[in-house]
């Protein structure tokens, strides 16, 4: 047995394609069909244009880190 992950989209017919290794032409397979849904994920040019509209946007505000405790310290805080 071999497992086979592919990424693709189902059709508005609900019709799945695939093209699978031709080790498997011409002969009788089990196939199992698992469907899970993918998140949203933003595209690259989306993701780029995220990126340019929001960088600089602190230049007038940077953020600020205070100092940090020494290592020894922090144990007495928690």
């Amino acid at each position: 047995m071999k497992t086979l992950q592919f990424t693709t989209h189902i059709e508005n017919n609900a019709q799945l394609h695939l093209t699978l290794p031709s080790e498997y032409a011409n002969q009788d397979v089990e196939l199992v069909v698992i469907i899970q849904p993918r998140k949203e994920t933003m595209g690259r040019q989306n993701w780029l244009a995220f990126i340019n509209q929001s960088y600089g946007c602190l230049a007038d505000d940077p953020l600020e880190r205070p100092e940090q405790p020494e290592l020894n310290d922090i144990d007495t805080l928690l």
